[in-house]
């Protein structure tokens, strides 16, 4: 096996530029070390990511949940179309009733997803009913308010 480093010019900084000159048993170990060089890396990088995601502590769980929730609201776009075309394209149009009955729907729908995408996002930033007793208690300080009022607060 050959494997030979020659310099042939340094620079100021520290680096230098070189010539690597091997043979075929030469290239498969420096391959085999660059293939194992970067596994470790990999597995740095993503050990980093798992400690960053620990750190910030809004688990893959509750990032799927919020993701899900705004995801939701685009089949609310979804069937909103698919009234409109339902009305525009029937034989014989939707009569005000039926209309309405469907928007109701539809709005009861949004609130729906709202109230959901709303207690997903609490959940995952810990708020109001999410939030320790040390957090609720602080901005019962803050805000005035008192444990006996019993209005929901905090």
């Amino acid at each position: 096996m050959k494997i030979s480093l020659k310099i042939t010019k340094r620079n100021e900084d520290g680096s230098a530029d070189a010539v690597v000159d091997y043979d075929n048993d030469g290239l498969k170990v420096i391959v085999q070390y660059g293939v194992v060089a970067m596994l470790k890396e990999a597995v740095s990088v993503r050990k980093r990511d798992i400690l960053d995601r620990k750190k910030k502590k809004v688990s893959f769980e509750m990032q799927t949940n919020l993701e899900d929730s705004i995801e939701a609201f685009y089949t609310l776009l979804e069937d909103i179309k698919l009234l409109y075309k339902t009305h525009g394209d029937r034989k014989l149009p939707m009569d005000e009733n039926e209309m309405a009955n469907a928007l109701l729907g539809l709005v009861t729908k949004g609130e729906m997803l709202a109230y959901w995408a709303t207690n997903a996002y609490e959940k995952a930033f810990q708020l109001n009913d999410y939030a320790s007793d040390e957090v609720k208690a602080r901005r019962a300080v803050i805000m005035g308010w008192s444990e006996d009022d019993d209005d929901g607060r905090c």
